[in-house]
């Protein structure tokens, strides 16, 4: 972000960071300090971004130290990282929340820049080494709510639902807006709405066809985690 600062009385432009440098070890005592609440309440430790699986070598690490010591670790990924990665960090994950935002190839790259053939595979990788798996749809209005999205995200569940057990819905919100404002940023959806009750309600229920338990938002999911880390 451009900011100025004064230096000896005079403005210059500068940049403003956000976020900081931490070491694997500083980072896990900070975890460690709540070990007693992720103890009695079956909680544990979240994993996310961005996407955690771009500092590869500090996910591994910390899930590991996790692990040793006895906390629920899970990864929140958007998929689109090497198989290898994932190899290389399914021992120590016990659970991974996997998103899925649109399921047509080309809808997804026009959406995010990338198409989807690696984050479908490497969700297939991981359901059949036996992950646990929850994925969890962003449900935006305009983008992925199509009946024709739909039935494609339906099929694609049917045809998992032995290695699943629940799947999430997650309602667009406009939180981001002032981000984008603070940041300079271009808003590619400036005009997607929120979707209302209605709609989150008619598409759980066409997804329950499959036979799987399906949560809508923060309030319906089950609290898995109790510390959730940015890496």
């Amino acid at each position: 972000m451009d900011i100025e600062r004064k230096v000896n009385g005079r403005k210059i432009p500068a940049k403003k960071t956000y976020g900081e440098r931490v070491e694997i070890g500083d980072l896990i005592e900070t975890i460690l300090r709540d070990l007693h609440f992720y103890q009695e309440s079956g909680g544990g430790v979240t994993f996310s971004g961005g996407e955690p699986l771009m500092q590869p070598d500090a996910l591994a690490g910390l899930l590991a130290l996790s692990k040793r010591h006895g906390i629920h670790t899970a990864v929140d990924t958007s998929g689109f990282a090497r198989k290898e990665l994932f190899e290389r960090i399914l021992p120590v994950t016990d659970l991974f929340l996997y998103d899925l935002k649109n399921m047509d190839p080309g809808l997804h790259e026009r959406y995010t820049g990338v198409g989807n053939s690696l984050i479908l595979s490497n969700a297939d990788f991981l359901l059949k080494r036996g992950a646990t798996v929850i994925f969890r749809v962003p449900v935006i209005p305009g983008i992925n709510t199509s009946r024709e999205e739909f039935d494609r995200l339906t099929g694609f569940l049917e045809e998992r639902k032995s290695y699943l057990n629940e799947v999430h819905l997650l309602p667009y919100h406009r939180i981001a807006e002032n981000k984008y404002f603070r940041l300079k940023m271009k808003n590619n959806l400036p005009e997607t709405w929120e979707p209302g009750r209605k709609m989150m309600n008619d598409l759980k229920e066409r997804l329950e066809s499959t036979g799987l338990e399906i949560l809508i938002g923060d309030k319906e999911m089950k609290l898995y985690q109790i510390k959730h880390f940015n890496i």
